[in-house]
């Protein structure tokens, strides 16, 4: 197929008039993944051990769950960091609003340890454990939704990048918006049965494991970084 020679051409800063400049994606993906690592690693931080004692290994055995908040926030976190690593093979340009819709779903990514957290202590007491499901559940909804404003914005400000096959965009666009009201169902079905809810976001969450579709072209696709 001939390559289309123009579109490999270089970002131009004034290609969107009203939205700042516009600039390539690296600097986005660079602070991206600091925040990523960051919250990755913090929830291991915040588990205490208990003083040495005779009873020690029984007393790191009762911090069962701190041991399932971590698992499940770096669970989570992983997999929207491979998602997110994937989309940067999406996106080829960068503007304001582009920029705030990041920053809102990266709160989120910050934030989602804080209530696994909260859900895994609230486990251990039988009584709290439906407030501590609905904010878990509520939760991951609403880091879902920041997900979906993410993609969408990027997509109308023009972001993503326009040598893609339109149908491939548009599969990915019905993913997206489908995982997001699975996740919405999930959250409002949290109000009646948290569990339920609950398997529902797990269930969404963890279909995010397997391999995304590999970007479809309209023309050749462009060399790796690094590669040329």
């Amino acid at each position: 197929m001939v390559q289309d020679s123009t579109s490999h051409a270089p970002p131009r800063r004034d290609d969107h008039p009203g939205d700042g400049v516009v600039r390539s994606t690296s600097r986005l993906e660079a602070f991206a993944d600091a925040v990523f690592a960051i919250a990755f690693t913090l929830p291991i931080v915040e588990i205490r051990l208990p003083e040495p004692s005779s009873r020690f290994l029984a007393d790191l055995f009762s911090l069962w769950p701190e041991w399932l908040g971590y698992g499940l926030a770096t669970l989570v976190i992983g997999i929207y960091w491979v998602q997110h690593h994937f989309s940067g093979a999406i996106y080829r340009t960068v503007g304001h609003r582009f920029l705030l819709a990041t920053m809102l779903f990266l709160a989120m990514i910050g934030f989602i340890a804080f209530p696994t957290r909260a859900f895994a202590d609230s486990l251990a007491v039988p009584a709290a454990a439906r407030q501590g499901g609905l904010i878990y559940v509520l939760s991951l909804s609403a880091l879902a939704l920041t997900w979906w404003v993410k993609w969408r914005t990027g997509l109308a400000m023009g972001e993503v990048d326009e040598r893609l096959d339109p149908a491939y965009v548009q599969r990915l666009n019905r993913t997206y918006r489908r995982s997001t009201l699975l996740m919405l169902v999930a959250g409002a079905t949290a109000f009646l049965r948290w569990e339920v809810g609950l398997a529902i976001a797990t269930a969404v969450t963890l279909f995010h494991l397997r391999p995304p579709e590999t970007p479809v072209y309209g023309t050749r696709a462009p060399i790796v970084e690094g590669e040329a």
